[in-house]
């Protein structure tokens, strides 16, 4: 296991949702990833998201099949609260896997990627003004972020 890997939620800007990605995150950490994003899913708020994939490196064919299942059982949650998610992915070979994952798990909300962590947050704050709320405080990111073990 990488010692340095991590998964990271950070809320400080709700109803924007940055998970940030580092290294090659276990499975147990996946889990408990999924495990907060479905406490914020039945909290029944609107919300958009960020992945912030530039420190990751690359996902597994188990972590792929996980990512499916979830989506999959919280299929109407998703649907109901996730107004867009922005994935912010600088390596080639993540692009290429994402779209990949894409193609084969097509996502229940708009989505949109990127390089740049700038683009994401516009395309965020735009998602949630077009869609009658408000853009997220202004606060940096990286305020109050939530380690998931």
């Amino acid at each position: 296991m990488d010692s340095s890997a991590s998964i990271t939620l950070d809320d400080s800007r709700w109803p924007l949702l940055v998970a940030r990605f580092v290294g090659v995150p276990s499975l147990q950490q996946q889990g408990e990833y999924f495990r907060q994003l479905s406490t914020y899913l039945r909290r029944k708020e609107k919300l958009v998201g960020i992945l912030d994939t530039r420190e990751v490196r690359m996902m597994t064919a188990e972590h792929r099949h996980n990512l499916a299942g979830f989506v999959r059982e919280h299929d109407a949650l998703i649907r109901a609260q996730v107004l867009g998610c922005a994935a912010v992915i600088t390596s080639p070979v993540m692009q290429l896997a994402t779209s990949i994952v894409l193609h084969l798990i097509p996502m229940p909300f708009p989505y949109f990627t990127t390089s740049s962590m700038s683009e994401a947050v516009g395309w965020t704050t735009k998602r949630l003004v077009g869609s009658g709320y408000g853009p997220p405080p202004d606060r940096c990111l990286g305020e109050e972020r939530r380690q998931v073990s």
